[in-house]
């Protein structure tokens, strides 16, 4: 579920990202849910969350399963195909 904004906002306003999968691109795909690159953290009470970046053909580039976490931060880059998170609760752009 994606929350954070306004739709038909104008001007800056962070968008933030929850569980399901994203496809990673700087623009807008029809269809598709997306993520922009960057570094995004989640916070709080943060248990058996997993998250994933793979690449575009879906071999995991990088992953985590936290039992027991407070944060945690992830960088996307412009080359990794999609992002993955389960029960991570709500990530938001690191500024």
């Amino acid at each position: 579920m994606d929350v954070g904004g306004e739709a038909g906002c104008v001007g800056d306003y962070d968008r933030w990202y929850g569980n399901g999968t994203y496809v990673v691109s700087s623009k807008a795909i029809a269809g598709e849910r997306e993520i922009p690159p960057g570094t995004y953290q989640t916070t709080g009470k943060l248990d058996d969350c997993y998250w994933e970046r793979t690449s575009e053909s879906g071999e995991i580039i990088d992953n985590n399963f936290a039992t027991s976490a407070r944060k945690i931060t992830v960088t996307i880059r412009s080359s990794d195909g999609q992002f993955t998170t389960e029960r991570c609760g709500t990530w938001k752009p690191v500024k």
